[in-house]
């Protein structure tokens, strides 16, 4: 978990830089620029399928990932620049926040945008080779096909690898990691080069290590072992061994650039699943720290209201009837009225309690339920509050509590910063889950900060066994979406 932690500071760190000094700019767009034909030559080296495409074209990797940490101001140095800021530009706006191989959607954003990108060279490129009558046309899809996978399958490998391994080693690993490191990284050698060289059709058993990688050494684990694994399948297969290669090269490029798509899509996906769940635990443990501190500090405040207000009211009160009881002993009289004084008082403590109860916990939420709970919550909100969905029936008891406070705090934010015009509160139950969605069309920039009342929101969510999300670009609103198990 210490590893999440500083992969999404180092993250956050990254973005942050961008090139300032002219000598270190220069130098990044020759950097890139020798990267990249580097790549080139290590291409054509392996050229298998003729001079048309390559199996893997990783100049294509190398020049996303570069953009992707650099920064797009080093896209001089990209010589096919245009095709190589379109996948950065899709990939920066597909993966909002953090590394992308951080979770399964990011893994998703970055197939999606290098198939996109992969696409649009494809294209240019077996329309130019059609053009130039380097190819007739009944060769063109076969040649936009393996250029599409080659240059998909070198970003890749490069991309996530770059993204994985940009920032400096974790720190405090035992002998008995290194020594795990050490044995998965000899299996995975053995287990590549072995099946790649194999003439029966193998390809398979690299996958148990492919997956130990994922589990036990995340996105660094993951990257690295796909890479190792491309690199034994590729140079096998362009020496004319293994189970990839046979009579059709078309057939052999074929089947290696998609053994090759496959093992990498699945092992990040694998390793990005692990990230997540980490970084759900440890912000899950986090959350239910804060809370044991607020309830410990809400249990101390009800403490104090009710010694100094109820409390001290019924203990006058005892004291007073106590006086009252020797008064009208003596004066008669006066008992009706010692006696009405008394009930003033006594009414004046029940309100007390009442009003300290209403805070601890809505009536109308446990007479009534969450529908009527909300609806109470429109009519007391500054800004107008449009319920566009309510439950139609009761829910449990803890679900409704939870989703109650998430939408009373969630209105009391966008009242406070928002500036809205407008609240939509949707709330649905189906299928053991309660659905909440709260939007407003204020000002948006919402950020979740340590202390804030947004991550009290996840804290309450996460705590029941729920998740939050929160959509806030800058002036397009604010939408806070939550489930929670009902």
């Amino acid at each position: 978990m210490s590893e999440v932690v500083y992969r999404e500071s180092a993250d956050r760190a990254w973005a942050q830089r961008l090139p300032h000094a002219p000598a270190r700019y220069a130098a990044g767009v020759l950097a890139l620029a020798g990267l990249y034909y580097a790549g080139a030559k290590t291409g054509y080296l392996l050229e298998f399928s003729g001079p048309v495409a390559a199996i893997v074209w990783l100049p294509v990797g190398v020049g996303i990932a570069f953009l992707y940490l650099g920064g797009i101001a080093y896209w001089p140095g990209v010589l096919i620049g245009d095709l190589l800021a379109n996948n950065y530009m899709l990939l920066r706006r597909l993966v909002r926040h953090g590394s992308p191989l951080g979770s399964v959607r990011g893994v998703g954003a970055i197939a999606v945008s290098i198939a996109a990108g992969a696409a649009v060279s494809a294209t240019v490129g077996a329309t130019s080779l059609l053009s130039g009558g380097v190819i007739d046309f009944g060769a063109l899809p076969t040649v936009w096909r393996t250029w599409w996978l080659g240059d998909a399958s070198g970003a890749l490998l490069v991309v996530p690898l770059a993204l994985a391994w940009y920032a400096p080693l974790p720190k405090g690993w035992t002998r008995a990691r290194w020594l795990e490191a050490g044995a998965l990284l000899l299996g995975v050698v053995g287990l590549a080069d072995f099946a790649s060289r194999s003439t029966t059709p193998i390809a398979y058993v690299v996958f148990p290590v492919l997956i130990w990688a994922a589990l036990r050494f995340g996105q660094r684990g993951a990257t690295l072992a796909v890479a190792v694994t491309a690199i034994f399948t590729v140079w096998n297969v362009t020496h004319y061994v293994g189970p990839f290669h046979v009579n059709s090269i078309t057939r052999s490029v074929l089947t290696t650039q998609l053994f090759i798509a496959v093992a990498a899509l699945t092992t990040l996906s694998l390793a990005a699943a692990v990230t997540e769940r980490e970084r759900f635990a440890m912000r899950l443990g986090a959350s239910r720290l804060r809370l044991i501190s607020a309830s410990d500090n809400a249990r101390r405040r009800i403490e104090h209201d009710l010694h100094d207000g109820a409390q001290l009211r019924l203990t006058w009160l005892a004291q007073r009837l106590h006086d009252s009881a020797g008064i009208a002993h003596r004066e008669p009289d006066r008992a009706s009225e010692l006696l009405k004084e008394a009930e003033g008082e006594l009414q004046l403590a029940i309100d007390e309690l009442r009003e300290l109860a209403h805070g601890i916990h809505p009536a109308v939420l446990v007479d009534l339920g969450l529908a009527e709970a909300l609806k109470s919550l429109a009519l007391r909100s500054s800004i107008p509050v449009k319920l566009v969905e309510l439950p139609s029936s009761r829910l449990d008891s803890g679900a409704e509590t939870v989703g109650y406070y998430v939408v009373a705090e969630a209105i009391a934010n966008a009242q406070k910063y928002s500036g809205a015009s407008l609240i939509q509160v949707r709330a649905a139950a189906a299928r053991g889950m309660l659905r909440l969605e709260i939007a407003d069309d204020g000002v948006g920039g919402a950020v979740e900060h340590s202390g804030s009342g947004l991550e009290g929101l996840r804290d309450r969510a996460e705590a029941s066994g729920g998740i939050m999300e929160l959509v806030s670009p800058p002036g397009g609103g604010t939408r806070v979406e939550v489930a929670i198990p009902a």
